[in-house]
């Protein structure tokens, strides 16, 4: 497979990657001296029931949209 670059895709790219750097940097710049919150997840996270033991013949029909 070749890639194949012209001056337009050349430009469109190093234009792209300029614009992400300066978004980034006012990013930083903007927060720089203010207080920030730092949030983590410290709650478990529940699993659903895959099996139950039981005498009844029973079928169950469960979906996992989770994934």
């Amino acid at each position: 497979m070749f890639v194949i670059f012209n001056k337009q895709k050349i430009y469109t790219y190093c234009i792209s990657i300029i614009a992400v750097i300066l978004l980034f940097c006012i990013a930083g710049t903007l927060t720089e001296g203010k207080k920030t919150i730092e949030t983590v997840a410290t709650s478990e996270k529940y699993l659903p029931i895959y099996k139950v033991e039981t005498n009844e013949n029973k079928v169950a029909l469960t979906m996992n949209c989770a994934w």
